[in-house]
């Protein structure tokens, strides 16, 4: 018995606060041959340009629930996606990148975590060895 692979998707939500709170959009997942190709580990540059990102976003876009300022619906074509504010598509594609890579934003450390802190477990003394255990 064979396993079925299935394309994963991603919905890409922004938290309540957001500025772009309530925009939507859905996604397919990236295969490896394709995100070898977007990070350059097939030996390339990778996705170092806005363009090939946007375009690779675009290309894995399923659906979204934009709409134009007088309610018409718009389209998930590169022609329509020129009709969208650049700070929202690039918002949307950062937000798919991070759950491409498993970057969970909404998810900060506890608030017991000591950000950086030194260890509160007691250092180890640093004394200079006697010189009978020095030799």
């Amino acid at each position: 018995m064979a396993f079925k692979v299935k394309p994963k998707t991603y919905l890409i939500r922004f938290a309540e606060g957001h500025e772009f709170h309530g925009a939507e959009a859905r996604l397919r997942g990236m295969n490896l041959g394709e995100y070898m190709e977007a990070t350059g580990q097939d030996g390339g540059d990778g996705d170092t340009e806005a363009g090939a990102a946007i375009n690779r976003f675009l290309g894995h876009l399923i659906s979204w629930n934009l709409e134009t300022e007088d309610g018409q619906p718009i389209p998930t074509t590169k022609d329509s996606v020129t009709l969208v504010d650049h700070d929202l598509v690039v918002a949307l594609n950062n937000a798919w990148i991070d759950q491409l890579l498993g970057v969970h934003k909404a998810d900060p450390l506890p608030e017991s975590s000591p950000s950086g802190e030194p260890s509160p477990v007691a250092s180890i003394p640093m004394e200079a060895l006697s010189p009978s255990l020095a030799s």
